[in-house]
This record gives structure tokens, sequence and C-alpha cells, in this order.
């Protein structure tokens, strides 16, 4: 078997989706922990951009094209459907996570005024960053206020529909969302999960995952919870790429708490 190597930082939502990509596949990986502050890792590349995937001597970069590559180098279990029409289905609706779900993720971040709850986010985040790579005390105190200012960050607010607040992307993306995953079982209402679930699973789980959040709110809806579980049952305890010991609440978990909540409020 070829050597397969993913660098990245696990808290990036493209890394994490190829990282899934490769669970799903069955391949065995070695997920290597990139700086942010001094990418070394992937000095080879000649650039810093993340993930980066290396397949035997070969690397390429972009969550797509790498989830492209996976399907060519290796058929089985497929990301993209059956035939050309679900590829293309497929690859507008991960468009849409890409340019939307994430999107909108980040613009939260960018457009929040400072407060006690984005500082907390932004600490537990340089925490897991710092438990794989380690930071000095200086940038980690300093990641609330970097975070923000972040050039990459900058870069996809240039995309974004100004008439529409984030309040009210928000909530059209929460709405698109269902839309999305239909009667399931799987997103585009495919009977086999593809990218797109691999693309949003982890967006949706990682900061209660990590303990951003209290609760994982999208799992109070029985569609969305009852399609993180057929997901999961593709995936390992911890496909997020956090260390397990900075997973405050495992995945397993998290469902079998979503369903005590519901089945107390019904």
């Amino acid at each position: 078997m070829v050597d397969i190597k993913l660098y990245g930082y696990s808290t990036s939502p493209y890394v994490r989706k190829v990282a899934c990509c490769l669970y799903y596949k069955q391949l065995p990986f070695e997920f290597l922990p990139v700086n942010p502050v001094d990418p070394s890792e992937i000095a080879f590349t000649g650039q810093t951009q993340v993930p980066v995937l290396q397949i035997g001597d070969e690397w390429r970069i972009d969550s797509t094209p790498l989830a492209l590559w996976l399907d060519e180098r290796f058929p089985e279990h497929s990301l993209f459907g059956q035939n050309e029409e679900e590829k293309q289905a497929i690859l507008e609706m991960d468009q849409w996570v890409s340019n939307s779900l994430i999107l909108s993720g980040f613009r939260s971040v960018h457009e929040a005024q400072m407060s006690a709850r984005l500082r907390h986010m932004a600490w537990r985040l340089v925490s897991v960053v710092s438990s794989q790579t380690p930071l000095a005390e200086e940038v980690r105190n300093a990641w609330p206020d970097l975070l923000q200012t972040a050039p990459f960050i900058k870069h996809m607010m240039c995309d974004i529909d100004k008439s529409e607040s984030a309040s009210e992307m928000r909530g059209r993306v929460g709405m698109q969302l269902i839309e999305h995953l239909k009667d399931g079982p799987f997103f585009g209402g495919r009977t086999e999960p593809s990218l797109v679930d691999f693309a949003i699973f982890p967006q949706i789980v990682f900061s209660y995952a990590i303990g951003i959040d209290d609760e994982l709110l999208p799992s109070r809806i029985p569609v969305v919870r009852d399609w993180l579980g057929r997901v999961l049952e593709y995936l390992p305890e911890n496909p997020l790429l956090a260390p397990d010991y900075m997973i405050v609440n495992p995945l397993p978990q998290i469902l079998d708490t979503s369903r005590e909540r519901s089945a107390q409020t019904a």
C-alpha cells in the first residue's frame, strides 16, 4: 500500500473534510499537524495552504480537488456517486458547503464584537492547535485578535453578500441544510454517503466535540440527528484529527445525549 500523508490543522474544516474522506475509503494515512505560525512541515510544497495530501511522492492541495484525486486513485467507496450526473450534483452541493455553510461560520467570527464567548472559542481552538504544534504563550494569548484578522478569513469575506446580515445568513444556511438533506438517509437524498456528507459532518460536530459549545443544537432536529448517527457508522469514534484528550464530548456520547434530551421533551 502506498504511503498517504495528510498535512494541516485539525481546526480547519477543509482538513477535517479530507480526513473523513480518507476514513470513509478505509485508507490508512498519517496525519502531520502543521504549525500555523511557522509551517515548516509543508515547506517542501513551496506554499502555505492546507490541506496538503501526499500520496507516495506526489502531493496536491485544495480539499475538493483532493477528493476527486482520491476517487481517481482509489475508486472503491466513491465520494461522487455512480455516474456523471450524480457527480455534478454532488460538486454543486459541495460548493454550497464552502460558500454558505463554512463561510457563515467564518463570518460569525470575523464580524463578532470581542467578547468573553469569542475569547473562549478562540482560546479553545488555539489550545487544540498548540496540543499538536506547540505555540508560544504570547501567540496563544493573542489568538482571539489573530483569528479575527487572519488574512485567509479576510479574503473569504470578499465573497459575502453584504446585503444579507450575518444572522440572516445563518438562518438561511440552516434552512438550506435541511432542504439539502431532504429525507435522507444522506445529503441529496442519496442512499450512500458522498463528499457532501464528509464536508458537513465535521463542521457541525467540531465545536461541541472540543468543548466550545454547550450543546449540539442541530441534533435537536430528528432528521439531522439520525443523519449524524448514520455518517458516524462509516467513521472512527474520533474522526476530527484533534487528540483524543482534547475531545470533551465524544461523538457517540453526543448522539446518545441528544436522543435522551429528545425523549424527555417528546
